[in-house]
């Protein structure tokens, strides 16, 4: 009930914020959809049928009881389109190559931070601090636009901008298809966060490995393989399971730029979008829906807590 009360607050409070800021943001959303030949009349009509004529509390508890029930409302941009219907269109173009990034680091970092670890000062050692040093120091934004040069231009291996099988997103066969034309974007999300978890990963087995009880493990004639695998990895694991469930957050900042350098319309340029168009019911909505999946997020990396070291209570 606690960690419940505390969203509820969190989720009220992002609310509150957005939604004043967003109405703080210069430029009329009825004059940006008509453009500069729409006549004032026409403005005035379009201000009424969004609501944008009532006074500003009036039209904040309007948005709050309407999101309470579901209704996150039509979008200013896309009139008269449901938002929701928006990000059930772009969501899964997100979370495609979004939940393939993070697959792609976790199967490259992990292995490769062991290892580092285990072979601490050797040439796979430093290896891996390069290639993690140079992960972290690199722009998403450059690396994307390096690949579409090299890789998907001058060398024509993969389509520059990843064709949208929107039909085939939800199934095992459609996971797989287009794989191929998103392994740009895929790449640029990844490499940072294969980069910080090798990092994370490494300092982390690092500290493990000289513990006493691993010491133990090995005097009781246990295999290196599972006194690392069975023993030091479980409670290494630790940090990098917050690290990961952090980065799934984190994809809706990256998205902002891989989707714009790649041409990709999810959920970042969705972003993006409403925000030049000044589409509040969009922001708003999509911020709240970003800040309700932190308090998810934390909510699992907490049980994935318990999961690994028994010894972790959730209070």
């Amino acid at each position: 009930m606690k960690k419940l009360a505390i969203a509820v607050i969190v989720l009220l409070g992002v609310y509150t914020i957005t939604f004043f800021l967003t109405f703080m943001l210069p430029g009329d959303p009825a004059r940006v959809s008509l453009g500069q030949h729409g006549s004032e009349e026409a403005v005035e009509l379009i201000r009424a049928q969004w609501g944008l004529d009532k006074p500003r509390y009036v039209q904040y508890y309007s948005y709050l009881s309407n999101f309470i029930k579901g209704d996150f409302g039509k979008s200013f941009r896309y009139y008269p389109r449901d938002v929701i219907d928006l990000i059930r269109y772009r969501f899964p173009i997100t979370a495609y190559y979004g939940i393939w990034s993070i697959i792609f680091a976790v199967i490259i970092s992990i292995p490769l931070g062991i290892v580092a670890a285990y072979k601490q000062n050797s040439i796979i050692d430093n290896i891996a601090v390069l290639i993690s040093q140079i992960g972290v120091s690199i722009p998403n934004f450059w690396l994307g636009m390096m690949l579409i040069a090299i890789v998907a231009v001058k060398l024509g291996w993969v389509n520059p901008v990843p064709e949208v099988p929107y039909n085939y997103y939800w199934t095992p066969v459609g996971f797989f298809t287009s794989l191929k034309d998103y392994a740009l974007p895929i790449i640029t999300v990844g490499t940072g966060m294969m980069a910080a978890n090798t990092r994370l990963t490494r300092s982390s087995m690092l500290e493990v490995i000289r513990e006493d009880y691993v010491t133990l493990a090995r005097s009781k004639g246990l295999s290196e393989r599972k006194v690392i695998l069975k023993h030091a990895l479980r409670n290494a694991l630790i940090p990098v399971v917050t690290n990961v469930g952090l980065q799934f957050l984190l994809l809706v900042g990256g998205a902002v730029l891989t989707e714009t350098v790649f041409g990709i319309n999810g959920l970042g340029k969705l972003y993006i979008d409403a925000i030049n168009y000044r589409d509040y019911p969009t922001v708003i909505a999509l911020t709240l829906i970003y800040t309700g999946g932190v308090v998810i997020v934390n909510l699992i990396v907490d049980l994935l807590y318990a999961r690994i070291d028994p010894r972790v209570s959730l209070r």
